[in-house]
């Protein structure tokens, strides 16, 4: 599966939430959610450091999960710790969507778990 940018622009236009988070076969319910993109500051498509893959145009995803036994669960899905990124599938209830990211950071808050997500696969269902 690959990126369908178009697909992506037409969810941050609509200002589509994401609804739930799907790790290692649990679901998270998602408090709050906010989707974008922004320009990657390469000339063309790239593998970085032979770790992941950049494109020029980066779709990034900020969510709010409370649910607390996330918290066991995040080191391992991100890279550092690990050799390579755990693949989290975004859920929207309302958009005929498949979209995967893969987590870039997060912090711990008194609202929950903000975290920061980098999408990488999005298509129709």
């Amino acid at each position: 599966m690959s990126i369908d940018n178009k697909l992506l622009e037409q969810i941050i236009s609509n200002k589509i939430k994401i609804d739930e988070l799907i790790i290692q076969n649990r679901n998270f319910h998602v408090m709050s959610s906010e989707l974008n993109y922004s320009e990657v500051p390469v000339n063309k498509p790239t593998t970085r450091g032979g770790v992941y893959f950049s494109d020029t145009k980066a779709f990034k995803a900020k969510v709010v999960v409370q649910d607390k036994s996330l918290s066991s669960i995040l080191p391992g899905l991100m890279l550092g710790p690990n050799s390579e990124f755990a693949k989290i599938n975004l859920v929207t209830h309302n958009f005929p969507a498949l979209v995967f990211a893969n987590l870039t950071n997060y912090v711990q808050k008194s609202t929950g778990f903000e975290l920061n997500l980098t999408i990488i696969e999005a298509s129709t269902k």
